[in-house]
């Protein structure tokens, strides 16, 4: 629920509580002061007795019993005459605004309405005043003195009012109107105080915090219910059910108390229990007097207790209302204040020691201060409501500001990367051409130096690897190519790798044999187990590592144990993360790259696992790690299963001048990488030409016939001083139109790779070795 809506339900609220006040004077004048039609007789005075044996007195009407010192319970019997000029010819009616339901009526003799009450026992006669409209026949009035005998049986409130005599029609109209506003409004009025408790409570079930409000609404509802009850059952209601209607006023008394004291923070005091213990003993009275006939007893030793809880619950919330605005806090104090008169006004005329014309006041005053409290109460969850909103506001603007500057932050790292992987492989380009190139040459007995140097160059470039995958990754440039991929062949690819680093370190790497295959991109799953591998045998100095492939279902999964340091459950989730490399339980070592004396001390940049989650994600298969600390891991890896299919084998070229003849033009601004690329192209048989920019390129073109340039393949980087590897190749179409063209080129700038990948050019990210040259060489040719 959003402050905007609650502000309706607040304004819904007003508009209830002010059409409250507005009916309430109209309905106490329309019981007060019936007004008679046009033509009725109003009877204002009358014969009284209490024993038909006794003589009677003159009474006026209204009548109390009580304001004359009678008692207020029993039998009394009233005369009066009515005089008429004509006998009337339509139907007429008596209306009295207080007559007992418990009476004999008649006129001239005849019984109009009720039952004889001559055997009926004073003390057990019973009856309530309320209401009444009696028809008369015009056959039983005369012209001249009509007698009208009214004997009433009361318990409480013993009484007549005045008695008004007309024809029926012209009487009807003011009675319904009588009738709505002293019956039907108050019913009215507690309906809509039902709905709105309803919704009150709808708020706090969503709301479970909002415990005040709940009380409240709940005080509301049963209050409600119990305004609904009176008008319908007061007069014919059994003990047992007026008894469960007190349990209910009961209850509704102490949420009142209760919600009072959650607003003035005393749920926690000694009041509190007090309240739970009286309500307790209230509830246990009312079912002792329902069952013993003697609830007025005790509904009339309670009512004091409970309006004298209320009250002294109620004064805390003084303090309270101090925060408050004065208007808001005036509407609070008129209607708890209304509320406790109209409940001290009401005990008092049950107990019979007001007017009889009076009537119970609650039933109206109550849903106006209800009302008035919970448009407080609304009030209130506004304002915390616009709180809200206010700090969500406030953090989704520092959410946005942190995100901008994080995204400025990981810019900046890609800005910082680029450059840096950028200048580090041109110089690594060059030695792992020249390394390649003094293998070929150097003698037997400088070949374990040359492989050392071999193998530090290896690290180097596979570190530069790392970056160049997570840049394309990031650049979205990789595309998946499913196909049947065999897992034994793939197993030994590895094996292969990572085999000679096992047993430096001393321990096991084992494949276990299988004849499956599953749908994969086959160079993504080879780079997936190759990290997953790598990272391995890098984190285990003791045991060994397995990897094997097993049944689930329609699918495999590919799994790879080691008996490492294991990874904490507080780290599983950051290992995935870029640049993460999480140390050992005595944090002395990154788990990930701790090696014993003499073995692979490569501890990488923390991108295996990150590289791997993502080609995982991209392929759509499942991965799944499982960890104990000082125990070791298992990564795995789901891969739906496929028909195996073997694929053809390549072959390396054993032709040691496979370029022979062949006119390539190499742009490099490195002149290292340059001498380097031409000395291996041309250890190859290639024809080289090189130039160091776009600018010479363009002086060498200009010397040869438009249209035959005389180049078979361009070779260029894409970041040249002054120019782009884009703009040599355009430079070279323009002059003789399509050259097959290889980029090569240290950038790992995601936008960078995408640019390329869009114009479909074959590309060779640095640092490459001689082999990786020339696949790409012969790859760009076909």
């Amino acid at each position: 629920m959003n402050a905007a809506t609650v502000r309706f339900l607040a304004a819904v609220l007003r508009l209830f509580a002010l059409a409250g006040l507005l009916a309430l004077p109209a309905a106490c004048a329309a019981r007060a002061n019936p007004a008679p039609g046009a033509a009725a007789i109003e009877l204002r005075e009358a014969l009284f007795t209490r024993d038909l044996r006794s003589a009677p007195s003159t009474v006026p009407l209204p009548d109390t019993w009580t304001a004359r010192g009678l008692d207020d319970a029993g039998i009394g019997h009233y005369q009066g005459r009515i005089l008429l000029d004509t006998a009337p010819t339509t139907m007429w009616a008596l209306c009295m605004a207080r007559l007992s339901d418990v009476h004999e009526v008649r006129l001239n003799g005849w019984l109009v309405s009720g039952a004889a009450l001559g055997r009926i026992h004073p003390v057990t006669a019973g009856g309530h005043p309320i209401t009444q409209w009696i028809s008369v026949p015009p056959h039983l009035l005369r012209v001249g003195v009509n007698h009208l005998e009214i004997s009433v049986a009361h318990n409480s409130r013993g009484g007549l009012s005045t008695v008004l005599v007309g024809p029926a029609d012209t009487m009807a109209s003011g009675h319904l109107t009588r009738l709505r506003l002293s019956v039907m409004l108050p019913i009215w009025l507690n309906v809509a105080g039902v709905a709105l408790a309803v919704f009150l409570l709808l708020i706090w079930w969503r709301r479970p915090g909002e415990r005040l409000l709940g009380s409240f609404a709940a005080m509301w509802l049963l209050i409600a219910v119990c305004n609904i009850a009176h008008y319908n059952m007061e007069n014919t209601a059994s003990t047992q059910v007026v008894a469960v209607y007190f349990a209910l006023q009961v209850v509704s008394g102490a949420l009142l108390c209760r919600s009072a004291m959650v607003l003035s923070g005393q749920r926690e005091s000694i009041a509190y229990g007090i309240l739970q213990v009286g309500t307790a003993v209230l509830l246990a009275l009312a079912a002792w007097g329902g069952l013993t006939d003697s609830l007025d007893k005790v509904r009339a030793g309670s009512y004091p207790m409970l309006f004298t809880g209320m009250v002294l619950s109620l004064l805390p919330l003084w303090q309270q209302t101090r925060r408050l605005r004065l208007p808001l806090r005036t509407a609070l104090v008129a209607a708890v204040l209304g509320s406790t008169l109209a409940a001290l006004h009401d005990y008092l005329y049950w107990r019979g020691m007001t007017s009889v014309m009076d009537a119970y006041w609650l039933p109206y005053a109550l849903p106006v201060s209800l009302a008035i409290v919970g448009g407080v109460m609304i009030k209130r969850l506004v304002g915390a409501l616009h709180q809200v909103e206010q700090l969500n506001a406030d953090l989704e603007r520092r959410v946005v500001e942190r995100t901008e500057a994080l995204q400025q932050a990981n810019l900046a790292k890609t800005r910082f990367l680029t450059a840096a992987s950028h200048d580090l492989r041109q110089p690594v380009v060059t030695i792992g051409l020249l390394i390649d190139l003094m293998r070929e040459q150097v003698p037997l007995a400088l070949r374990p130096m040359t492989d050392r140097v071999n193998e530090a160059v290896s690290s180097m470039e596979d570190l530069l690897k790392g970056l160049l995958d997570l840049s394309r990754l990031e650049a979205g440039t990789v595309r998946p190519r499913l196909q049947p991929v065999a897992l034994q062949p793939l197993f030994d690819a590895i094996a292969s790798h990572d085999g000679e680093t096992a047993r430096r370190k001393g321990i096991v790497l084992r494949f276990r044999p299988t004849g499956e295959s599953v749908l994969s991109d086959p160079v993504m799953l080879e780079q997936i187990l190759r990290n997953l591998v790598s990272n391995a045998v890098r984190y285990t100095d003791s045991g060994g590592v397995l990897v094997a492939a097993r049944h689930r279902g329609p699918d495999l999964r590919i799994e790879v144990w080691d008996t490492g340091h294991g990874i904490p459950a507080t780290h599983q989730r950051a290992v995935f993360e870029e640049f993460v490399q999480l140390a050992d339980a005595h944090g002395e070592r990154p788990v990930a790259r701790r090696t014993s004396h003499g073995g692979d001390g490569s501890r990488g940049l923390g991108l295996g696992l990150s590289i791997v989650q993502r080609s995982a994600a991209l392929l759509g298969h499942r991965l799944h790690l499982r960890s104990r600390q000082d125990h070791g891991s298992c990564f795995s890896v789901l891969v739906p299963r496929a028909q195996p299919r073997q694929p053809p084998l390549a072959s390396m070229p054993s032709d040691p001048q496979p370029l022979k003849g062949l006119r390539l033009t190499v742009v490099e601004d490195e002149p290292a990488v340059r001498a380097a690329l031409r000395a291996r192209l041309e250890a190859w048989g290639a024809v080289v030409d090189t130039h160091e920019g776009l600018t010479p390129l363009r002086r060498s073109l200009a010397a040869r016939p438009r249209g035959h340039v005389g180049i078979d393949l361009l070779i260029t980087d894409h970041r040249l001083r002054g120019a782009t590897g884009i703009e040599v190749i355009e430079a070279v179409q323009r002059y003789g139109g399509p050259v097959p063209t290889l980029v090569i080129t240290g950038d790992t700038a995601p936008e960078d790779i995408a640019l390329m990948a869009a114009r479909g050019l074959q590309v060779l990210h640095k640092p490459f070795r001689a082999d990786a040259l020339l696949a790409a060489i012969q790859r760009t040719r076909r």
